[in-house]
Formats: C-alpha cells, structure tokens, sequence
C-alpha cells in the first residue's frame, strides 16, 4: 500500500481549500511529519509527484521543491518506508537520473524506488532547451534500460580499499556500458557505487514505459526484457481495474492500482468535499486531477470494502492487484483518516503488512534482488544452456 505525498494533496485545488502558502508546500517540517504518519500508519511506501513547470504559472499553490531532493531530505528522518520519487525520463539527462538515484538509496539504505514518467508538455521540452521528442514510449524504455544498465556498472564488491596497494576501486569490477539507443548514447561506468538494492524499484504508469526487446548479453536475451518492476494501472471501475492489473502482469512482476480518495471527514461527506475542491480549482491548471485512475468518494468503511475486493483472489487463486498506491485529495484531511480507520481494517484483515525497519523496499515488495548484468564471475559460474 503506497501514498503520494506531493504539496497538499493530489487534487489540483488541494492548497487552496487547505490554505496552505507556498512556504508550507516547501516546508520540510511539513514534509517530515506528513512521511512519518504514513510510516507510522503502516504504509509501505510514499511517491513524490513532480513536473518541471508549475501547476499553474505563477501561482504559490504550485510551489515544489524537486521530487530527489525530498526524497533524500526524509530518507534521514525515516526508517522502514519506501521513498519513490517520480523522475521524468523524457528530457533529463539519464546518466544524471541514474546517478541521482543510485545516491537517494545510498542514503536511504536501499528504500528508494523510481517513478519513471513520460513528459507529452510541448512547454517543458522548451524549458529544457530541447526538441519535442514524438515517440515519449520508447525514449522512456531506452532511458531506464540504460539507468539500469548503470547501476549495474559497478559490481557489488568493486570498492576493495586496498591500503597496501592504495587501490581503492577495483577497475576490472567497474565496467563500461556502451548503451546506444536511437536519440542519445552513454559510455559509462557510473560515478556511483552500485546502490544497496542492486536496481531500485521502478513503477511506471500502463504504458509509459515500452518493453525492451531482448539483447545480446541482457538477463533476458531473446525476449522482452522486463524494465518495469510495478506497473500502475487504473480503470473506471473494480472490474477493470483488476483486468487491467492483470495484463499489466505480462510485463512487470508486479501490478498496482493508482486509486484517487476523497473520504468523509470533518463533519462533511467526500461528495461535499470533492464539490467545494472541483469548485475551486483555479483555471488554467495546467494538471488536472487525474481521471485515469480509480476513484472512491465516501466512508472509510466503504474504502475498506473496494480495496478488500481489489484484493480478492481470482478463479486461478492468484490476487489480480498486488497493491495500490492512494491519492488522497487533500493530505491533511484525507491521511489521518486513512491512518485511524482504513489501515488498521486492512492489517486486521491480514491484507496489508508494515514494512520492517532496516528491510528495503524489494523486501518490502517481495521482490528478489536483481543479480549484476556484468558480474562475470557469475556468468562464468553458470550452468551453460
């Protein structure tokens, strides 16, 4: 069970309903408690949304800081969530995205996942200073294939400190990775350690991200390389939410549902809430609340009862929907009831589990952790074919 946790909330008139200024939006005091309720509430791992230009130009509403650096700032505060910052992989250079990322779970002990986003704003690409890129899909597949081909540079063991020999790499453990994809090329090593988790978790939106095709030497040569390790889905309904999740599955391990929140609270009912949010939502909003996911409007006792079913087991006894990450409307109002009344349902139902402190978000997630693509040691020790 995951929760985005960017600025006020995920409905666009979010900050204004709540009357938050823009130094309460970048406040990392603000940042601090709202990841340690989610931590303390049980969740397994929070997202930070983010876009290079704001939500509304010129508005203190649209004030945010860059979704990395919050990450890293609670990756010190916390010690058992999941920290997943969303990174577009559409203008940014990816050496530097793999970098960046490498270093947030160094930090942060092998808990940080990577949101890997697509950019279709004509305005962000002049922001950049770059050309329009057409085909968002495959420049985002080749930007994680070749962040993945990264991480992996560096084998597990290549920092050796040798004092006697002042050597403190071993430089036939850091190797080159020669990406060439169809719009930019890298050489590599990286200028990072392999992070603890070997790969970071990366979660992608259906379609975002389109498979790689097998290549020569890659884990899985001769097919689809997996790039995607949770693919979030959406659907207009539980039905096709969990049929979506379930195709999901034929191209990542794991499937979620990204699922929109506006419950009862305050003496008012969500439908009331989600009229005076819809009203006030300033024109021109350059995001807008996104229809694409599911949505539930009402109770927590209703919420419990759609994700239960989310979680049902299908007729080949297998659950559908692995997980889901909330998008409360409003995060003051929306957390703290999902914290006393949801969550505890959920544990007590033995639907969700905590994450354990020191545990990484693979382990969280019941992921393996990924061998090293250029470890020639292993190969060498491989059963041949």
């Amino acid at each position: 069970m995951g929760l985005d946790a960017d600025g006020a909330g995920a409905h666009p008139a979010a900050a204004a309903v709540a009357r938050l200024a823009g130094a309460d939006l970048v406040s990392g005091t603000r940042l601090a408690r709202t990841v340690r309720q989610a931590e303390h509430a049980g969740l397994t791992f929070v997202s930070f949304t983010d876009a290079l230009l704001p939500a509304v130009a010129g508005s203190p509403a649209s004030a945010r800081l860059e979704s990395v650096t919050r990450a890293a700032f609670v990756s010190r505060t916390t010690t058992a969530i999941g920290l997943v910052p969303q990174v577009p992989t559409t203008y940014p250079e990816p050496f530097h995205v793999a970098a960046q990322l490498a270093s947030l779970d160094i930090a942060a002990s092998g808990r940080a996942g990577w949101l890997a986003a697509v950019t279709r704003d004509a305005a962000t690409a002049d922001a950049y200073g770059r050309t329009v890129v057409g085909d968002v899909s495959r420049e985002a597949r080749d930007v994680v294939q070749v962040v993945r081909d990264l991480w992996d540079s560096w084998e597990d063991d290549a920092v050796i400190r040798d004092v006697p020999t002042g050597r403190y790499i071993d430089r036939d453990r850091v190797h080159h990775v020669d990406f060439v994809g169809e719009t930019f090329s890298v050489k590599g090593p990286l200028i990072t350690p392999r992070p603890p988790q070997g790969q970071l978790v990366v979660l992608a939106s259906d379609g975002d991200v389109r498979p790689a095709l097998g290549r020569p030497g890659a884990p899985e040569a001769g097919g689809a390389e997996r790039l995607v390790d949770v693919t979030l889905v959406g659907g207009s309904g539980v039905g096709t939410a969990r049929g979506n999740a379930t195709a999901a599955r034929e191209h990542s391990p794991l499937a979620g549902v990204d699922l929109e929140v506006v419950l009862d609270a305050g003496g008012r009912t969500g439908a009331d809430r989600l009229a005076v949010l819809d009203a006030s939502t300033p024109a021109g909003v350059r995001s807008p609340w996104d229809t694409r996911a599911l949505r539930y409007v009402g109770d927590a006792a209703g919420l419990v009862a759609l994700l239960t079913e989310l979680a049902t087991p299908g007729p080949d006894g297998r659950r559908p929907v692995d997980g889901v990450r909330l998008l409360p409307a409003v995060l003051d109002v929306d957390l703290p009831v999902l914290a006393r009344d949801v969550l505890p349902a959920l544990r007590a139902a033995r639907l969700v589990a905590a994450p354990r402190a020191g545990a990484t978000l693979r382990e969280s997630l019941g992921l393996p952790r990924p061998a090293n693509r250029y470890e020639t040691r292993v190969l060498a020790d491989a059963p041949s074919a």
